[in-house]
């Protein structure tokens, strides 16, 4: 049985998002995946999501460095969402590198559980659903 019912990749890089989507099949970590090329293609099908009823995944990998609308930016939105409606969602940071300066801004935001690092791995799933268990 999956761990997550739905998760979510908003990233631009077309192989990223495929072999992160075959990972998670392998490791049977969620039923449905959703991919967004970026911030705003992810905002708008979030907020569909939410005016269909239908809750939002319990996972977002999040890439930082998108066109049109960045990972910023898609933060910036995504917390004008009502916690009742993404309270059971979790936001994991998935770069190609870690930079202090993002690290650091990752603090404004709670809803940020992690900063992974591509690619990533079956430990970095695993890694995923031991910090969803503990609460924010």
């Amino acid at each position: 049985m999956s761990k997550f019912k739905s998760c979510c990749i908003v990233d631009d890089d077309e192989f990223f998002a495929f072999q992160t989507k075959k990972l998670m099949k392998v490791k049977d970590f969620c039923q449905n995946i959703l991919v967004f090329s970026d911030g705003q293609d992810a905002i708008d099908g979030l907020v569909g999501l939410l005016i269909e009823n239908i809750p939002l995944p319990e996972i977002i990998l999040l890439d930082l460095n998108m066109p049109r609308k960045d990972g910023w930016g898609f933060l910036d939105d995504f917390v004008k969402i009502p916690l009742s409606q993404r309270e059971n969602c979790a936001v994991y940071i998935a770069s190609s590198f870690i930079s202090p300066k993002n690290l650091k801004r990752t603090e404004f935001y709670d809803v940020i559980r992690d900063y992974l690092v591509k690619p990533l791995t079956k430990d970095s799933l695993q890694q995923i659903i031991e910090t969803k268990k503990t609460p924010c």
